[in-house]
Parts: structure tokens; C-alpha cells; sequence
């Protein structure tokens, strides 16, 4: 943590309370639905399941071009799960992009190579106060959840915290909402978290 000045978040709360929302006593069941999405992306080859389900509805809008690239961009999903920074729901029910992406539950049930019950968060963050965070969502986000709750909760575990959730039509990919005033909202914002280090 002594390597950062500061810290903007896009999308994802504190580590701890996306964690606490995906499995445990804690857990929020309209987050394990959204975020069902992961089981898809950590299966073993996960681009090439169900006739490249992965590489035509969600590599393809992002520019991945081939399958290689594609693929490696998702191995960092598998990193956090099996290095204990990052929860894994258990198998439920579908959000909207799991939805979308289209592999039914029965393939992650037969391919997953982790538990159908979910893997707990075992390397916890923790309280921060080292540098200021700011957290930013977007309301229409479908994969992580921008509820007010999420960011009170990150607030309480952060010292120097700003939190900016952005009215719909922002989704997930907040810097390219739609929206241009909620654009410049988040880039003042983002600027004046570095700036506050200097003040």
C-alpha cells in the first residue's frame, strides 16, 4: 500500500464488502445473481464453452479480436478467487449478463473446477487509511451492483473516502456513459482525489 498516493475505483466497492455481498452470512442474493458471470468466465478454456459463447457476446464488444487474447484477459478472475482476494458466489440463479452470456447452469455445474457452494474471501483488505478512495458507480450497472449500500459499507473501511454513484444510462464501463455531464462529474472527481494528496 506504500506505493499508492491514491486510489480510484471504478465499479467495484471495497474488496472486503464486494467479498461480504457474494458469499457468507452477509451475502446480498441480487449481487450472487448479477455475478454469475465469473463462474463463466473462470471455466477451463472459458472462451471456447458453448460454442464460444464468451468470445461472441463479450470478448467481441470489447475488441478482443481472437480467442488467445481474449482468453487471457479473463485469467486475472481465476487469480483473485485462488489467491483469496476475491469471493465466488455460489452457483444460483442469473442476472442480466450471465443472462446474456447464455451458458446454463448445468455447464458450470459439470465444468466449474471450484465448489458449487461457493470459495470465501480468505486475504481480507481491511480498514485503509493510507491513502484517499475514491469509489465511482454506475446505477445501471448490471454486473456490479451500484447500491447506496455498497458504498456506505466501503466508507466505513476506508478513512479518506468519497463516493460518487452516477445516475442511469451509466453502466459498468462509468467513462463512457452516455451521459457527458456525469462524464465531466466523474473526471473532476477523479482529479480532485489526487489533488487532495498535495493539499
Amino acid at each position: 500500500r506504500r506505493r499508492f498516493l491514491s486510489f480510484s475505483s471504478l465499479s467495484i466497492p471495497h474488496s472486503d464488502v464486494f467479498s461480504d455481498a457474494l458469499y457468507g452470512p452477509s451475502a446480498d442474493s441480487d449481487q450472487q445473481a448479477a455475478v454469475q458471470y465469473v463462474r463463466m468466465f473462470i471455466l477451463p478454456n472459458s472462451t471456447t464453452v458453448y460454442n464460444d459463447a464468451i468470445l461472441n457476446t463479450v470478448c467481441k464488444s470489447f475488441s478482443h479480436l481472437d480467442q488467445p487474447s481474449c482468453q487471457r484477459s479473463l485469467w486475472w478472475y481465476n487469480g483473485a478467487i485462488d489467491s483469496g482476494a476475491e469471493a465466488l458466489a455460489p452457483l444460483g440463479p442469473y442476472g442480466y449478463v450471465p443472462k446474456f452470456i447464455g451458458i446454463p447452469p448445468d455447464v458450470l455445474a459439470n465444468m466449474t473446477q471450484y465448489p458449487l457452494d461457493g470459495v470465501p474471501q480468505t486475504v481480507k483488505v481491511g480498514y485503509v487509511k493510507e491513502f484517499p478512495v475514491l469509489f465511482s458507480c454506475g446505477a445501471g450497472d448490471g454486473s456490479d451492483l451500484c447500491k447506496p449500500k455498497f458504498g456506505d459499507q466501503s466508507g466505513k473501511l476506508i478513512e479518506k473516502f468519497k463516493y460518487l454513484r452516477m445516475d442511469a444510462p451509466c453502466s459498468h464501463n462509468i467513462l463512457k456513459c452516455p451521459d457527458a455531464a456525469q462524464v465531466q462529474q466523474l473526471q473532476d472527481a477523479i482529479v480532485a482525489n489526487i489533488q487532495s494528496v498535495y493539499e
